[in-house]
C-alpha cells in the first residue's frame, strides 16, 4: 500500500538534490544560460533583437554507490551512500530576490552573465555498519543534509602572454541547508525495503547523526574554470567542432566544507566547443544549459549536426581543512563526531564517464532545446584514519538526464 510516508520518501528521490556527491557534484552545480546580441551569430534582414534568452531547463541526477559497477566488489553501503538532485535553469532568475548577491557582483566586476540555477538538494553518508543504535567508534558518524542552492555564472575574457583573448568561466553559489533531519533515516529504510534489497532496513544509527534535531547550515563556493586547448583548434564559429578538449578549475569554499581545490577536466568524442563550459560545470555538470543562436537554415538535419557524444576524465585534488559532516558543527552538539586529528587535509578523486547530448530547434524559434543523458563513476581517497579501521576509498556511480522545459 502506497502510505503517506512512501510518497514523500518517492517525492524526495526525484526531487531532491545532491549538489555535489559530497563536496563537488552539489556545490558546485551551475546552470549556463546566456544573453548574446543576436547579430553576433546570425545576419537578419530585419533589426535583430536587443538579446536572445535561452530557454528553461530542468535536470536530474542520482548519485548511489548501488550504481558502482566497475568493479562491482567495491560496491558498499557506506560513506557517500546517496544523492539524488534536480535543478532548473533560467535566464531570468538573476533577476529574482534570491541571486541579488550575484547580481552585486556582476554590477562590481562588470562580468557578463552567463547561467543561472536554482536547486533543491539532499544528499546522505553512513558508516559501515548502519542498524547499530551506539556509535561505531572510529567510523565516520551519519549526516544528512538538505538544502536550496543558487548559482550564477559569470564569463570574462582574458588576455595571454602571446596577447590572445580566452574566456573564463567564474562560477558563484550559495548553499543554505539544514542538517540533522529524520529524512536520511526514512528514506534509507524506505530504499532498502523497496529498491536496494538484501540490506539493513531499520539503520538505528541515525539516531547519532550530526546535529539531530535539525541545525542551519551555509555554504559559499567559488569555482574558476578556463578552456586550456582544443585539437582541432578552434576557427571561432558559434558551431565550431573538435574531437579532443582540456580545461582546468579552481575554487574554495567556507562554510560547512573549508577547502581548497582544482582539477582537470579532458573530453574525447564529437564535441562542439561551445560546450566544453558547459559540461564542465564545476563538478555537477547536467544543470548546464547552452549558448544560444539561431536554427541553421539547412533543408535536411544531419545526425551529426544534432547529435554530441563523448568520455570524459577528471582528475581532482583538494585540501578539506574542515568538513562539518566529519567532525560536526561548532555551535551545535553531536553525541558523535571524529576527532579533527583524524581526518586527512589532502584529498584527491578521480572521474569517468559518458554524455551523449541532441540539440534541436523548433521552427521560428532560436536556440537549441537539449536532451542529455551522463552517467559516471567516481573513486574518492579516504576522508580519514582513525587508525580503528583500515582507510577505505570512496566509490559510487551517477546517472542524470537533462531536457528542456
Amino acid at each position: 500500500m502506497l502510505t503517506l510516508p512512501k510518497l514523500t520518501l518517492i517525492t524526495f528521490l526525484f526531487c531532491s538534490f545532491q549538489l555535489q556527491a559530497q563536496e563537488h557534484a552539489i556545490n558546485n552545480a551551475t546552470a549556463v544560460s546566456i544573453t548574446e546580441p543576436a547579430s553576433r551569430y546570425l545576419k537578419l534582414k530585419k533589426n535583430p533583437p536587443n538579446e536572445i534568452q535561452i530557454p528553461a531547463t530542468f535536470s536530474i541526477q542520482i548519485d548511489q554507490d548501488f550504481l558502482f559497477r566497475f568493479p562491482l566488489t567495491k560496491n558498499e553501503d557506506r560513506n557517500y551512500t546517496q544523492g539524488t538532485a534536480f535543478v532548473v535553469s533560467h535566464p531570468g532568475l538573476r533577476k529574482t530576490w534570491m541571486f541579488l548577491p550575484f547580481k552585486k557582483v556582476e554590477d562590481l566586476t562588470g562580468w557578463e552573465p552567463y547561467g543561472s540555477s536554482i536547486a533543491l538538494g539532499g544528499t546522505a553518508f553512513t558508516p559501515r555498519i548502519i542498524d547499530s543504535s551506539a556509535p561505531i567508534i572510529g567510523d565516520r558518524p551519519f549526516a544528512f543534509l538538505l538544502y536550496v542552492s543558487t548559482s550564477s555564472t559569470l564569463k570574462n575574457q582574458k588576455k595571454t602572454k602571446k596577447g590572445k583573448l580566452i574566456e573564463v568561466y567564474n562560477s558563484f553559489t550559495i548553499n543554505y541547508g539544514i542538517f540533522g533531519t529524520n529524512i536520511g533515516y526514512r528514506f534509507q529504510s524506505f530504499a532498502h525495503k523497496n529498491i536496494v534489497q538484501g540490506r539493513p532496513t531499520d539503520p538505528k544509527g541515525w539516531n547519532n547523526q550530526i546535529s539531530k534535531g535539525g541545525a542551519p547550515a551555509l555554504l559559499f563556493d567559488y569555482n574558476r574554470f578556463q578552456p586550456l586547448l582544443t585539437s582541432p583548434k578552434a576557427k571561432g564559429g558559434i558551431d565550431d567542432r573538435s574531437v579532443f578538449d582540456l580545461g582546468w578549475n579552481l575554487g574554495a569554499s567556507v562554510g560547512y566544507y573549508d577547502r581548497a581545490y582544482t582539477g582537470l577536466y579532458a573530453r574525447l568524442g564529437h564535441l562542439r566547443n561551445r560546450n566544453q563550459a558547459r559540461w564542465n560545470g564545476g563538478f555537477s555538470s547536467l544543470a548546464s544549459g547552452s549558448y544560444e543562436m539561431a536554427a541553421p537554415e539547412k533543408k535536411k538535419t544531419r545526425f551529426k549536426d544534432v547529435f554530441e557524444g563523448f568520455l570524459y576524465g577528471r582528475a581532482n585534488g583538494t585540501l578539506m581543512f574542515r568538513n562539518a559532516m566529519l567532525v560536526g558543527q561548532g555551535f551545535k552538539h553531536s553525541d558523535y563526531t571524529l576527532k579533527p586529528e583524524w581526518t586527512h587535509v589532502g584529498l584527491y578523486e578521480f572521474e569517468w564517464g559518458f554524455v551523449l547530448a541532441f540539440e534541436y530547434f523548433k521552427k521560428g524559434k532560436t536556440g537549441p532545446k537539449t536532451w542529455a543523458f551522463q552517467g559516471r563513476s567516481i573513486y574518492r581517497s579516504p576522508e580519514f584514519n582513525s587508525k580503528l579501521f583500515p582507510e577505505r576509498w570512496h566509490y559510487f556511480g551517477s546517472v542524470g538526464l537533462m531536457f528542456p522545459l
